[in-house]
């Protein structure tokens, strides 16, 4: 072998002292800077990097809450929370299964266009797609397991009554807040203290574990109502009986508890499906009982007269003459329905004479008949809080001039409620003391009130409008046999808004108590604008009273007198105008 054809071997050479320092050193500051960043992440920065990944994996979620229910004086419900699902979904991961959206959107009855926005109109990990439905079609829904669609348990509100309270009690919105009536009235009682749930979940939204305690949600308090729903419903039945009768424009009517100043009915025509409001017209829906004013008419005149009587204007026997078939006010001339010639106060109220009423406010000064109406709660609020009252309008009496004088005693130049008009007659039964209404069941042990008129002027006019609903006078239709009824009738020509009143519009009022010898019960009654038969408060109203005052005695055990039974069997009618009206049913809302 030729060794020259192999190059002479390298001599090997040492390595510096310095690289292996160099490389130790290297070593140490990159370890170094390692347990920095480690000392940084775990204590530094350690509280902020969880926070940051909890936002990540940790989702919390609302607890439903009960809102309290809404109950009547027997302890039935008018409104209660029922359980319902709301699935929602993380957009994050949701949108990754698009090749089954169809499916949900068929389960829906939606399109997937409108999924597709209801995913994109949320947050970034969470998006409503279908709010309270019920549990069964839920479950169907998430029984497809897909990743990010989850549920969660919720409340919605239903109404047993139905649209017999629904104006009164009102509704909520869909986050189970009030947004009408008595719901809104008293949300914050309604509405308890909502829970939270805080959980891990993994990338796919997926629950892993609970992370601490969660917060018990406390449920909201129960509202106990004065109003008796049995009352509510027949009290609602006869009224929109009447209004479809006479096709009238609405109709509003409330029934008192003459002592204690409970409600015990408020009811509303036309009226809405609170369960189902797809058709919900605030203006056309709203609680007319409260929310509606008008020129009251003749159920006025029994202030005017105790407003006479407590400042001496006229004494119990004073008569007039009314043998006119024109009084003269001003360039106003005031007429009577039916001519009649001396008429004292209990036949002024019988037969509703305006030149009656008109000649004892003109003897009245003008400061005292406002004062006995603003004591009897006309021109103010009733205290009730219900979204929409009206005080009505009640004007100085230092800018009545004569003709409003006038005009005032039979009731033009104010406006009224149907709850002032009940709570005011309430007054005349409570032995003249005005008792603010109320409709939450309280203890009525003690009760205050404010004397409106001597107990001698309320037990005269008690007396007095007892003829009114006798055979003869213009209240007959709202008799009720085997009872002894007071109450007035009221027929109003309604206002254009221009000054002026319409042609052949009018409201039709009844407003009464029962047994009058002994009050316990008071009813007001306004439809407005009849457009067929007989359109006065007397034929329109009266039977509205009447239906409903009968179930309600019955209802409170006040046993019928039997003479008074006896009398009402052999005496029927006075006229042949009254058994007319009774053969036709004219305005009978019962039959």
């Amino acid at each position: 072998m030729n060794r020259a054809a192999y190059p002479a071997k390298i001599p090997a050479r040492a390595l510096p002292a310095w690289r292996a320092t160099a490389v130790w050193a290297a070593v140490t500051l990159a370890f170094a800077a390692v347990m920095t960043q480690a000392w940084r992440a775990q204590v530094e920065h350690g509280p902020f990097l969880r926070d940051q990944g909890a936002q990540r994996y940790l989702r919390h979620f609302p607890l439903p809450v009960q809102r309290g229910s809404i109950v009547d004086r027997e302890g039935k419900p008018l409104a209660l929370s029922v359980p319902v699902k709301t699935l929602w979904v993380d957009p994050q991961v949701f949108t990754h299964q698009e090749s089954q959206w169809p499916l949900v959107a068929s389960a829906l009855g939606i399109s997937v266009n409108e999924l597709h926005e209801r995913v994109n109109t949320g947050a970034s990990h969470f998006a409503f797609i279908a709010r309270q439905i019920s549990p069964e079609r839920a479950e169907k829904i998430t029984a497809l397991h897909i990743p990010g669609l989850h549920s969660l348990t919720e409340n919605r509100r239903y109404y047993p009554a139905g649209s017999i309270a629904a104006p009164l009690i009102g509704f909520t919105n869909v986050d189970g807040k009030g947004i009408e009536g008595l719901e809104l009235t008293y949300n914050q009682w309604l509405t308890g203290k909502a829970g939270e749930e805080t959980s891990l979940r993994d990338n796919h939204g997926h629950p892993l574990s609970l992370q601490g305690p969660a917060h018990s949600a406390q449920p909201g308090k129960v509202l106990t109502l004065s109003i008796d729903r049995n009352l509510q419903y027949v009290a609602y039945t006869a009224l929109a009986s009447a209004v479809q009768r006479f096709q009238a424009r609405s109709g509003a009517a409330v029934l008192m508890n003459a002592r204690t100043g409970e409600v015990l009915a408020m009811v509303s025509y036309p009226a809405f499906n609170p369960n189902d409001r797809h058709d919900y017209q605030a203006g056309l829906y709203n609680n007319r009982a409260v929310a509606d004013t008008f020129e009251p008419g003749s159920v006025m005149k029994p202030f005017t007269i105790a407003a006479a009587l407590d400042d001496n204007s006229i004494q119990p026997d004073s008569t007039f003459n009314v043998n006119t078939n024109c009084f003269r006010v001003a360039r106003f001339c005031i007429q009577d329905d039916v001519r009649h010639n001396n008429l004292d106060l209990a036949q002024v109220l019988k037969y509703s004479s305006n030149i009656g009423a008109a000649k004892i406010s003109l003897r009245t000064p003008p400061a005292d008949l406002f004062q006995m109406l603003h004591q009897a709660g006309f021109g103010q609020g009733s205290g009730l809080g219900l979204p929409g009252e009206s005080s009505g309008m009640l004007p100085a009496w230092q800018g009545w001039d004569i003709a409003r004088r006038a005009a005032m005693a039979y009731g033009y130049g104010l406006s009224v409620t149907p709850l002032q008009l009940a709570a005011a007659y309430a007054a005349i039964a409570n032995q003249g003391v005005y008792v603010a209404p109320t409709l939450i069941r309280q203890d009525t042990s003690s009760v205050n009130g404010i004397r409106i008129m001597p107990a001698t002027t309320a037990a005269r006019l008690s007396r007095w409008l007892s003829g009114v609903t006798s055979p003869g006078g213009t209240g007959f239709l709202a008799s009720i046999p085997g009872y002894q009824v007071a109450g007035k009738t009221g027929t109003s020509i309604m206002a254009n808004g221009k000054g002026g009143f319409h042609k052949n519009l009018v409201n039709t009022s009844f407003v009464g108590f029962a047994p009058a010898q002994d009050p316990r019960l008071v009813m007001a009654v306004v439809v407005r604008a009849p457009t067929q038969g007989w359109r006065y408060g007397g034929v329109v109203a009266a039977p509205v009273f009447r239906v409903t005052m009968a179930a309600a005695l019955q209802s409170m055990g006040i046993q019928p007198d039997p003479g008074l039974l006896k009398n009402a069997a052999k005496h029927p009618y006075s006229t042949a105008a009254e058994a007319q009206q009774w053969a036709e049913g004219a305005g009978d809302a019962a039959h």
